[in-house]
């Protein structure tokens, strides 16, 4: 009897432990000795008090960054002075050193120290003339054993009337939050067509019930965090981050949202603020609790419905991306993970919160081990305070991260994601790294630690990535984007490839990708001619657009018409094209393609359902549906460091393009100003160039001007209009030792003289309207315009009504109505060159 027992008690004390083993096991499964937490945020932070309110709170970086690509925050100093406040957490500092540079970062204009470093000091300028113009401020804090690096632009608030739109957000979100619907009425323009269900992205065009929150009744957790992004004497653009929880919902109040609202407001003469423009965007934080899955599949709540995800081949797991995080659900062992995320749920300061990253899904394997990559500043962990491209893989397995790489970069997170962040990608299974920079396409194997190039010297326009970053296309020859017979198409998920070629006279030029689609133009050499400026074009006659199965999906085609170049954006291919006329090419209208193509089938896929609390909320649904609706949670926070391989690469050159922002972020990069400026018209945001100049501005341009000291002037003899012009806006600037015939005779463009004699940037504004380029006229300087393929005229100044000119073919000054103007430059296709100095 005794035996037995004993027997029965040693089995089940073996079942317990054993039981201990698994549970342990299934928790914590790869969670060895060299695992460890990532560790919290550790840097100081800076932020300023202007007129009653902290703004900018700026992140803190390690290396000493390109000052022109720092464009995020701008922070208006009155009187001359501007208080900094430190927030030091458990760093000792031994000095501030702050600096004031030129907007192109080329020339420090100002300097001081601060040796008795309290938690608010304040930055003294000299004068006003320091800020008589936009800056960039640079703050260096001196700790133990390292410095730490802030930028934000500074101006002067006297030129602007941001107090007063500070005010307005400021009563708008709590009138919002406060459900007083009649306070924010009159502002709205609801448009009926608009999604009036969802609260994940709310407008002007939305309900007021949607803009007061319906019956979600939030509440604010923790700090609102405002950022002021443009401020004139026209409008301030400015974004408000917080976090709230939900209160209506009695459920489950503690479910926190991270929410973002842009506003851009305008003061009128009269002192009324007028809201231009508001949106506002709320993302649920998924925690993966037993309210994260329901019979039908993952409950991401209120999120994107362009949610980004992968899923296995067998589509039971998916790895996907909500509010930063990425997550991963395995149905079949019922388990829920949080791969990675820089927010810290133990430690929810605001140094974690900070979104200058993205996310970027590269693969899932069938046993849903998940590769992916970190793109911006790292907010906390080994490379905190850095930015650069980091690469992970997740094995499901062990439930552990692994850095693979890290390719750093002195670019600020806007820049760099559009330029090295989408050129980075990682195949797992053979240990390459790919990483395009400055048209030199490297192969990096880090198991053997070797470094190849594929191909280099290749410029803009030679190469194209898909969205997702796996497939690339690039012209065999560096230097010949108009002599090229092949293009390789590679796909960097598998190693394959396959050339797209041309024979005789005809050559190919890759346009973009729409989805995994491979569109590219083929043009003929005897096809080569001018624009209307002289400059020479190789215009395409088709386009096709190719799949990876290398068969036709699509060829674009039109009698008459060519295609000057195009690119892709959302999806849609944008075709710039242009009519013959002898040997010149005229622009005309665009023309735009769409693909059709979906995403690769899978039982597994995003839709949206309502709910008559939270509105639309999207769900990751599950063909077959999920048994069990109570995952285990693994723990999150284990992440290998293995010595992860650091890719460094020379400073990449900067290259001339056109930054648009808009809604507080930048939302696109064009290799032409008339497509940015296009661009931001529709979105009513901001042109910068590569040295930080501003190109255009929606909404900030005075109703009436005109350049002064311009007089009427005629052509010399053997003198083209053209180039009369072109001398008149020399001898304006100064520079009448630069002779415009000469110059256009030895093959430059009216943009390249412009910039060579103003010693500022000249743009090529074709395709621009005649309202558009007031802007360029406003900033005292006047812009050509062609209204034929030798007629060319000195636009000078405008109102409402008139547009004034003057034209060097009779020495006369004239004036047109805006519908006149368009008349007349539309038999150019609307060609017009400006500068800013």
């Amino acid at each position: 009897m005794f035996k037995k027992i004993a027997i029965k008690t040693g089995v089940l004390t073996t079942v317990f432990i054993l039981a201990v083993i698994v549970s342990s096991y299934v928790t914590n499964r790869g969670n060895t000795d060299m695992s460890a937490d990532m560790g919290g945020a550790t840097l100081p932070r800076i932020s300023f008090t202007t007129e009653g309110y902290e703004v900018n709170s700026l992140p803190g970086y390690k290396s000493d960054m390109t000052l022109t690509s720092m464009r995020d925050t701008l922070t208006p100093v009155t009187n001359n002075q501007l208080d900094m406040n430190i927030a030091k957490y458990d760093n000792q500092i031994q000095k501030v050193y702050w600096q004031v540079y030129t907007l192109n970062g080329k020339k420090c204009i100002q300097e001081g120290t601060i040796k008795d470093v309290q938690d608010t000091v304040t930055l003294n300028f000299k004068n006003t003339k320091i800020l008589k113009e936009e800056r960039i401020l640079k703050v260096t804090l001196y700790l133990d054993n390292q410095n730490i690096y802030f930028y934000t632009r500074i101006k002067n608030s006297a030129d602007c009337n941001y107090k007063k739109s500070l005010d307005f957000a400021n009563d708008f979100h709590n009138a919002a939050l406060e459900n007083q619907g009649d306070k924010v009425e009159s502002y709205l323009e609801t448009d009926s067509s608009e999604d009036s269900s969802t609260y994940q992205e709310v407008t002007l065009a939305s309900t007021q019930s949607q803009v007061t929150w319906g019956s979600l009744a939030p509440q604010v957790s923790g700090n609102v965090y405002w950022e002021i992004k443009e401020c004139n004497e026209n409008y301030t653009s400015l974004v408000l981050k917080y976090q709230v929880k939900c209160t209506g919902d009695t459920d489950y109040a503690d479910r926190l949202y991270s929410v973002k609202e842009f506003f851009r407001i305008r003061t009128g003469e009269d002192a009324q603020q007028y809201l231009l423009d508001y949106d506002r965007t709320m993302n649920q934080r998924f925690d993966g609790k037993t309210t994260a899955l329901n019979q039908k599949g993952v409950l991401v709540g209120i999120a994107p419905t362009d949610l980004e995800y992968e899923t296995n081949t067998d589509g039971t797991i998916v790895a996907f991306i909500e509010d930063n995080q990425l997550w991963h659900y395995d149905k079949k062992e019922d388990e829920m993970s949080l791969v990675f995320g820089f927010a810290d749920a133990e430690n929810m300061d605001v140094r974690t919160l900070c979104d200058l990253h993205d996310i970027r899904l590269i693969s899932v394997d069938e046993k849903g081990n998940t590769t992916f990559t970190v793109v911006g500043y790292m907010n906390r962990g080994v490379h905190e305070g850095q930015v650069g491209v980091a690469v992970y893989y997740f094995d499901a397995e062990k439930n552990s991260v692994t850095e693979k790489a890290f390719v750093p970069s002195e670019d600020g997170y806007y820049l760099m994601k559009e330029d090295l962040g989408k050129f980075v990608y990682y195949s797992n299974s053979d240990e390459n790294l790919y990483v395009m920079i400055d048209g030199t396409l490297y192969l990096v194997n880090l198991k053997d630690n070797t470094r190849e190039v594929l191909v280099k010297d290749l410029e803009e326009g030679q190469y194209q990535v898909s969205p997702d970053g796996h497939l690339l296309a690039y012209q065999s020859e560096g230097g010949k984007i108009n002599e090229s017979q092949k293009i390789i198409v590679l796909n960097l998920k598998t190693g394959k490839s396959f050339d797209i070629t041309s024979e005789g006279d005809e050559y190919v030029k890759p346009i973009g990708f729409i989805r995994n689609d491979f569109a590219y133009g083929t043009l003929r050499g005897s096809d080569a001619g001018t624009n209307i400026s002289g400059q020479s074009v190789y215009p395409m006659y088709k386009v096709d657009i190719i799949t990876q199965k290398q068969e036709i999906a699509k060829t674009y085609e039109v009698q008459d018409f060519y295609i000057l170049d195009g690119y892709v954006a959302d999806n849609m291919m944008t075709l710039n094209r242009v009519n013959r006329n002898e040997n010149t090419y005229i622009s005309t209208t665009a023309d735009y393609i769409t693909n059709n193509q979906e995403k690769e089938e899978s039982n597994i896929t995003v839709e949206t359902y309502n709910d008559d609390l939270r509105g639309t909320l999207v769900r990751l649904t599950y063909e077959n549906g999920i048994k069990d609706s109570k995952a285990k949670i693994l723990k999150p926070k284990q992440v290998l460091f293995d010595k992860p391989m650091v890719v460094s690469f020379d400073k990449p050159k900067v290259k001339n393009q056109y930054y648009v922002y808009a809604l507080g972020s930048l939302q696109g990069v064009y290799e032409k100003a008339s497509y940015a400026i296009q661009e931001a018209e529709k979105i009513k945001g901001v042109v910068i160039s590569s040295s930080q100049e501003y190109v255009w501005e929606s909404g900030n341009t005075p109703d009436i001007y005109e350049v002064n000291n311009m007089d009427e002037f005629r052509t010399g003899e053997g003198e083209s209009t053209l180039a009369a012009c072109l001398n008149r806006i020399l001898k304006l600037e100064g520079a009448e030792d630069i002779n415009a015939s000469t110059e256009l005779e030895n093959g430059k463009s009216p943009a390249e003289i412009l910039t060579e004699a103003t010693g500022g940037e000249g743009f090529d504004l074709t395709g621009c309207t005649p309202e558009e380029i007031r802007y360029t006229i406003s900033h005292e300087t006047p812009v050509i315009a062609m209204l034929s393929v030798d007629h060319a005229v000195l636009v000078i100044g405008y109102t409402d009504a008139k547009y004034a000119y003057l034209d060097p073919a009779d020495g006369e000054r004239h004036s047109a109505t805006p519908e006149e103007m368009a008349q007349m430059v539309s038999g150019s296709g609307n060609v017009f060159f400006g500068y800013v100095k």
